[in-house]
């Protein structure tokens, strides 16, 4: 298979679900954002990350036409905005509908930032909906506890920071698959591959030990956020190319730092060289703007 991007069921317990999400225009936009239902053989519903706000409502009725609704387990890799937002909106239907409330689950490191989410404003932000609530009442995971869906299927928590402090990846055994949230990189298309250091709270060192506990793992299937399901070679080759991507940017912020403040300039010279293969799809481009906005203030706060 090499790497999946269409939403379905790629084992024999998970689907991969495109979190459809709208841009400020309420144009929807399609392969930015991943969730993964998780569906045991007795039905319990488990979903890794909630998409943001503008994202929720399709996953929703994707979990409804699954016959995955309502959900018993919610767990979240990091508190990120457009992994987190979509609980308000998951939230609110439970109440609409009278159901059970879900559990919500995060790192234990990740409590402080998601009872205050307005840290997200360091990034940028969805334009649909550019405020952030909070999110409480969340249960506090710890690096390698083992979270129980039935008597015989259970999650190991894997601290993988570096992303974020707080970034978690959740380790399916039974299945040979990881969702590592952000914590690798980012891979949009065909291998376009993007740096995700993207803001002051991420960090080097702890970036590339993640990288490697991730690599340790027994792995078929590795599920990133943004975007997909890498499988066989792909896994080694996504992860390695995500360290080169990684150290290629920080190279050219290096080379080019008087022109750090003209983000233009940064994004078309960056276009122009290491993304020269991809001139075809000028859409990423506008993508790519963002990511290198926020790259250096990374750089800017750590590096420069």
């Amino acid at each position: 298979m090499g790497y999946i991007y269409r939403s379905g069921k790629f084992n024999k317990n998970t689907w991969l679900i495109d979190a459809v999400y709208k841009n400020s225009e309420g144009i929807q936009v399609r392969g930015g954002h991943a969730t993964y239902l998780i569906q045991t053989d007795d039905g319990t519903n488990c979903l890794i990350n909630s998409g943001s706000r503008s994202g929720a409502p399709t996953v929703y009725q994707c979990l409804k036409r699954l016959g995955a609704w309502p959900l018993q387990k919610l767990i979240l890799t990091h508190s990120h905005w457009d992994h987190t937002q979509g609980v308000i909106y998951f939230r609110e239907k439970v109440d609409e509908e009278g159901l059970m409330p879900i559990k919500i689950f995060a790192s234990e490191k990740a409590i402080p930032y998601l009872e205050d989410q307005s840290y997200n404003i360091c990034f940028e932000s969805e334009s649909y909906y550019p405020d952030y609530l909070n999110i409480k009442g969340v249960s506090p995971l710890k690096d390698k506890e083992k979270l129980t869906l039935t008597d015989d299927f259970s999650l190991e928590i894997i601290e993988t920071p570096g992303h974020m402090v707080d970034h978690i990846s959740i380790y399916d055994e039974k299945n040979r698959s990881v969702f590592v949230g952000d914590a690798p990189g980012m891979h949009w298309y065909t291998d376009f591959f993007v740096c995700n250091s993207n803001s002051v709270y991420w960090n080097e060192k702890d970036y590339l030990e993640s990288i490697e506990k991730v690599r340790s793992l027994d792995l078929d299937f590795l599920c990133i956020a943004h975007f997909g399901v890498f499988t066989e070679s792909e896994i080694n080759r996504f992860l390695d190319n995500s360290i080169s991507m990684y150290h290629k940017w920080m190279d050219f912020f290096s080379q080019n730092k008087e022109n750090l403040y003209d983000l233009r300039f940064l994004t078309d010279l960056m276009w122009e060289t290491v993304y020269k293969d991809f001139s075809h799809i000028p859409d990423l481009k506008l993508s790519l703007e963002s990511a290198i906005k926020n790259a250096i203030k990374y750089y800017n706060a750590h590096k420069n």
